[in-house]
């Protein structure tokens, strides 16, 4: 079986992803934006190997969630679901 890193795990795709994986039998490493949601993410799939934490929006964060996984790692895939949102909206007519 797989070892796969899920970002953006703590709700939604990415937490419906880690679950499916789970259930078939791969180590998931899942992926929360802080602390409290962390703890949410255990609660809810105990069998994770380990979750890593950082806002994906911030670069500071990104660069510590990159050494944890790194620590957690090797991976044999990644599942990139996490959003990052940002900036104002804008309209572009071409």
């Amino acid at each position: 079986m797989a070892r796969v890193l899920v970002t953006g795990s703590s709700d939604g795709i990415g937490l419906e992803t880690a679950r499916q994986l789970l259930a078939a039998g791969h180590e998931v490493v899942g992926h929360a934006r802080h602390a409290a949601r962390a703890d949410e993410l255990k609660a809810a799939l105990p069998g994770l190997d380990a979750v890593v934490t950082g806002d994906l929006a911030s670069l500071e964060d990104t660069r510590g969630l990159a050494e944890q996984a790194t620590a957690a790692g090797p991976f044999d895939a990644v599942v990139h679901n996490a959003g990052v949102g940002g900036g104002t909206l804008s309209r572009v007519e071409t």
